[in-house]
């Protein structure tokens, strides 16, 4: 019946709609700021979103790479290229309050600054980042001892007497992942202790 109903059929019509070449980005850490850069540097007019009052995400945490990179003096220049791209719009402390539209053609309405503003724009991306796990586990805001991997490498930047004079330290790894509700790797926790140790 179905073959049978198809000879009834009409072609769809075709119809060209605009885009708006105007570009979102949510989320102002490495990835949205890198986006955003990306598309500024084609030509593009661009809106990058940031939630908290910084940009850099969890970028501001991290210091240095395995390999000795200084990440604060990336982050910095990359900031630095933002905020001077001519085509780059930043919007700090940020909460997106509403969206509609159709492809090429969307309106996302974004509170900041105690005021609400429209921004066309036809394409988005979503660089929203990454959250650090907060352990349940292994005594983790019960005794100061028992930290995450950041609060570690924060330790170890500014030198802290008790770090700088401990006669040793124990990494666990895994934790709060590869369970029912969060079976995954994250892909950094262990470079990330390698580097610490």
């Amino acid at each position: 019946m179905s073959v049978a109903r198809t000879t009834f059929l009409e072609p769809l019509q075709e119809f060209d709609l605009p885009v708006n070449k105007v570009g979102l980005v949510v989320g102002g850490g490495l990835a949205g700021m890198t986006s955003a850069l990306s598309l500024a540097k084609q030509g593009f007019e661009v809106y990058l979103v940031e939630k908290d009052k910084d940009l850099g995400g969890m970028a501001r945490r991290i210091h240095y790479t395995l390999e000795g990179l200084d990440i604060q003096a990336y982050l910095r220049e990359q900031v630095r290229k933002v905020y001077q791209h001519p085509l780059v719009h930043v919007m700090t402390d940020a909460t997106i309050i509403g969206v509609s539209g159709y492809v090429g053609n969307f309106i996302t309405k974004v509170k900041s600054d105690g005021r609400i503003q429209e921004i066309h724009h036809g394409a988005a991306i979503l660089a929203t980042g990454a959250e650090e796990y907060k352990p349940t586990e292994y005594l983790y805001g019960e005794d100061e001892h028992v930290m995450t991997l950041l609060e570690l490498e924060d330790q170890i930047t500014k030198a802290d007497e008790r770090l700088v004079n401990s006669q040793s330290l124990v990494m666990i790894q895994c934790v709060g992942c590869r369970q029912e509700d969060r079976n995954y790797c994250s892909r950094v926790c262990c470079s990330h202790s390698v580097k610490n140790a």
